[in-house]
């Protein structure tokens, strides 16, 4: 069955056997078999589902029979990405053996948490939109599994009022909360779409200002994100965006988001 989205040009290089070596003994851990096998085929990518099933409700899916998160891509392997996603780990208080390999449509991390089983990680899911952790699949075989192509359309964030802040308490937050209640809000931001050309502008501002290491990452994949998933309302230069990235360059490398963005806009 095919798994890839083929019609999408892969920019990453082929994985190399250092980098899983490296990235397996800082996790002490081994990756699934599966795993590796379907990155040999192409080292990461959009694939041909947009879904996964669970069994808790969440803030994508809402109340219906069978709850579903967004799952659409996979990250390249390799140890720069893998410590990169270590930092937006660690914003969101996630610590320990664990590594994001796919995200999902707004705020969806799915990661491996190898300290249940070294040698079969489990797999779980940081929605930054609530900021709530929770388990998916014993293991990557069993993910497989409960991929799908889902038709109907998801929750509308808009009357989605008990799990999304409003736009006048996403400000207030930005305005008199602490760094956690600032990036709490921006990710609320992120998911209801409203007013994206400001967005994208605070973003950037956050960027240029920042001194943080793991609080740039975060906000330089919301910005990332935001420019990708609103291209036709936006008239933010992509190559000022880049400069941006570039510019912060002694603080964090944010190569891998800048490869992302030529890729896809």
């Amino acid at each position: 069955m095919t798994f890839w989205q083929k019609e999408e040009s892969l920019t990453a290089p082929a994985v190399l056997e250092a980098d899983i070596h490296r990235i397996q003994q800082e996790l002490t851990g081994r990756f699934p078999e599966r795993y590796l096998e379907k990155l040999s085929e192409q080292n990461g990518g959009s694939v041909v589902f947009n879904a996964v099933s669970v069994d808790f409700e969440n803030t994508w899916s809402g109340p219906c029979a069978q709850p579903f998160l967004p799952f659409i891509f996979i990250h390249p392997l390799s140890y720069d990405v893998y410590q990169s996603n270590v930092g937006t780990l660690r914003e969101w208080d996630v610590t320990g053996k664990k590594m994001i390999f796919a995200y999902g449509d707004g705020s969806y991390f799915f990661y491996f948490n190898f300290e249940d089983n070294a040698y079969q990680p489990s797999v779980w899911c940081l929605d930054i939109s609530v900021i709530s952790n929770h388990f998916v699949a014993s293991s990557f075989e069993e993910l497989l599994n409960k991929l799908f192509v889902q038709e109907i359309d998801p929750l509308d964030a808009t009357n989605a009022s008990v799990s999304f802040l409003t736009m006048a308490e996403i400000l207030e937050l930005i305005d008199h909360g602490d760094e956690d209640d600032t990036l709490l809000a921006y990710s609320h931001w992120m998911v209801i779409g409203q007013e994206p050309e400001r967005l994208v502008c605070e973003l950037m501002q956050r960027i240029e200002h920042g001194n943080n290491e793991d609080t740039i990452l975060t906000y330089a994949s919301y910005l990332a994100e935001a420019l990708i998933h609103n291209q036709e309302k936006l008239h933010r230069s992509l190559d000022s965006v880049i400069e941006l990235f570039n510019r912060k360059h002694l603080i964090v490398d944010l190569s891998d988001l800048i490869e992302w963005l030529n890729e896809e806009m």
